[in-house]
């Protein structure tokens, strides 16, 4: 069983990164966080997809990311005090 204390740190830890730039809103924080991390980990996650009119989409999947390694980047995101979309 994973510790449950994880779920508070986490959020704390996202309410830390959220407050330095309240104007985004919720999704777009999660969506810079998910691209941040996938781009500091080789790209882990990402997916790419081209629409009929070749509009290209990003989108990211962090199902199997586990929650140790999440914590573990926002904790130094939060140490090197970097803004929403600013790694």
């Amino acid at each position: 069983m994973r510790n449950p204390e994880r779920i508070d740190e986490i959020l704390d830890m996202i309410g830390i990164i959220w407050k330095k730039d309240p104007d985004i809103r919720f999704q777009q924080l999660i969506y810079t966080l998910q691209s941040e991390y996938s781009y500091n980990h080789n790209n882990v996650g990402k997916i790419e997809s081209t629409t009929p009119d070749g509009f290209t989409q990003i989108g990211y999947d962090l199902f199997n990311t586990e929650d140790d390694q999440f914590i573990n980047y926002l904790r130094e995101r939060i140490r090197q005090g970097a803004q929403v979309g600013n790694t």
